[in-house]
């Protein structure tokens, strides 16, 4: 067990952390952080939390939703079968999230630089508009 001078303030785990108090007691009620105890009647977490935030932090900036971050910690960082499907699944979804922002990016560099004074009349928007809605069909 921790000695009460390793132990944080759910304040102070939030300043480290730049995570709202509200935030981290949010990730507690979905499994993904546990507090130590109480002092004062506060929440108190070990200091290796904060290691345990960042990484969640990480996780979300990858796009990972809480669930799968649950699905990851529960793993205790080892690997698994699932593990392994689960950050393919997520590579997948990065790829196609990225070809979709380079070709907003692409569209969005023509229009700041296209020669038709109605953008509605370029040849280059109107196949970006067809293609679009190539997308969008039904099978």
């Amino acid at each position: 067990m921790s000695k009460t001078t390793d132990l944080i303030a759910i304040g102070e785990l939030a300043r480290r952390t730049g995570i709202a108090t509200s935030a981290l007691r949010y990730y507690e009620r979905v499994g993904l952080l546990s507090p130590a105890g109480r002092a004062g009647g506060r929440r108190c977490y070990i200091v290796s939390s904060a290691e345990r935030v960042a990484m969640i932090q990480l996780c979300q900036e990858a796009g990972l939703t809480l669930r799968e971050i649950r699905t990851l910690v529960a793993t205790r960082g080892q690997r698994s079968r699932r593990w392994t499907r689960l950050l393919e699944a997520k590579r997948r979804e990065l790829d196609a999230r990225i070809a979709k922002t380079k070709r907003a990016k692409t569209l969005v560099q023509h229009a700041l630089g296209c020669p038709h004074r109605n953008i509605l009349a370029c040849p280059n928007f109107r196949a970006a508009l067809q293609a679009q809605l190539r997308l969008r069909a039904p099978d």
